[in-house]
């Protein structure tokens, strides 16, 4: 039999990459690795091979950050740069939540709204222009985004665009002379001392598994995340506490196959560090949470391997998969409107419970800790409106010293120098 004498095509190098033929040209595979070493493959396309390499290597280039003062000076859009800023500097450098959070701001609206524009050309006027055009887009609900969202939106481009300066890329932040929608503080919603007593005697009636969960929010206080992350590890009954440590939040599903493109996880992270806390269990709290796991014990058994044992959520859906927080929200509304209470949203729970224990004299600072803020500043600041109910105190206080004063001097304390009622907001 004859040898074949037929070259053979020579083996192609590691990380070399495959040329196939398209039309008048050619797609280019390549291998390549973004700035932490993490392997992806990327295609380029183009009339020669010469073309889909000089393609490739300028691609592989700026997955690690490196730039020519040709593209950084002429070519890069502001998509281009916000997309590398996010593989390169936020994923894997900040908290889960926020890498969901900043990639959900550029894709919404920072990409949309000026990503067509060359990096370099963005300035504080057209910046201006494009937070302006922000507060005019619809939130899905009836009305427009809420000025906290679009200073959300200028936060992202803030750390984008200064992230840039620092490496060089630009010499200034135009962002930093850009104005934006000021926020205006709202009137913190909660429920009177007549509707908080009446949900609670509703829900206790229903006696349903997320009925209880609003008699929690409601004694505890906790953040919605907080409460649908809570597992029974973190309830401890002989020592009457309840640690809070965690999260439940929607975090991107990085399977392609995915039916959704986020996912529920558990984040082992609040948010805050003094938000991770560990409150003490009332006897109310404690026969709360003894009622779901009676009521969980049952589903148990009805369902057996279809229970999500594993998740050991506290206050999960009834097969023990996460709660849907949209579901959820439906399910206060109805429970809501049943008890003929008007709408309020889940978060005006918490702050119903904070406003409880103001109106029951608890110190401030401790008030602060169970609540988990992150400094008393905030507490103080979201909850003025109970505050003059202890300026009451003072006055009175103050009262009482003026009139041992004047008795030891057996003289009458003018009423002009009395603390007037009005004078503390009362």
């Amino acid at each position: 039999m004859a040898k074949d004498t037929t070259p053979k095509r020579p083996k192609r190098k590691n990380g070399e990459g495959t040329f196939s033929k398209n039309g008048n040209g050619f797609d280019y595979r390549y291998p390549y690795k973004d700035a932490l070493g993490n392997s992806h493959y990327g295609y380029a396309y183009g009339k020669t091979k010469e073309i889909c390499l000089a393609k490739a290597e300028k691609r592989k280039a700026e997955a690690l950050g490196i730039y020519s003062d040709e593209d950084v000076n002429e070519n890069m859009l502001t998509s281009q740069w916000a997309n590398n800023w996010f593989e390169n500097y936020v994923v894997g450098q900040v908290k889960v939540t926020t890498i969901s959070d900043d990639r959900s701001i550029l894709d919404k609206h920072i990409i949309p709204g000026i990503g067509h524009r060359p990096l370099n050309t963005l300035t504080a006027h057209y910046l201006t222009l494009f937070y302006k055009e922000c507060s005019k887009k619809s939130n899905g609900r009836g009305g427009t985004l809420d000025p906290k969202t679009v200073k959300n939106i200028r936060a992202v481009v803030n750390r984008m665009l200064e992230c840039a300066c620092d490496i060089g890329i630009l010499k200034e932040n135009p962002n930093l002379r850009a104005k934006y929608p000021k926020c205006t503080k709202k009137e913190t919603q909660i429920l009177c001392p007549e509707d908080y007593d009446k949900l609670v005697k509703y829900c206790i009636e229903q006696g349903t598994q997320w009925d209880m969960l609003i008699v929690f929010f409601l004694c505890v206080g906790t953040r919605l995340g907080e409460a649908l992350g809570l597992q029974w590890s973190k309830v401890n009954f002989d020592k009457h506490t309840i640690r809070i440590s965690q999260q439940l939040q929607a975090v991107p599903d990085n399977d392609k196959n995915a039916k959704y493109k986020y996912k529920k996880e558990i984040i082992d992270s609040t948010k805050s560090k003094t938000s991770n806390r560990t409150i003490a269990m009332s006897e109310p709290v404690e026969k709360i949470l003894r009622r779901v796991r009676s009521l969980q014990a049952e589903k148990k058994l009805k369902l057996k391997e279809k229970y999500h044992r594993d998740l050991d959520l506290v206050f999960p859906r009834e097969d023990g998969y996460f709660t849907c927080d949209t579901t959820f929200r439906a399910f206060v509304n109805k429970r809501l409107e049943e008890a003929g209470i008007a709408h309020h949203k889940i978060h005006s729970f918490r702050h119903s419970c904070a406003t409880s224990l103001f109106e029951d004299k608890v110190d401030i600072k401790k008030v602060s800790a169970w609540l988990g803020h992150s400094c008393i500043g905030i507490t103080l600041d979201t909850y003025t409106h109970v505050l003059p109910h202890h300026l009451e105190e003072v006055a009175q206080v103050q009262n009482n010293r003026f009139k041992r004063i004047f008795s030891s001097n057996e003289k009458d304390i003018p009423d002009e120098m009395l603390p007037q009622k009005d004078d503390w907001g009362a």
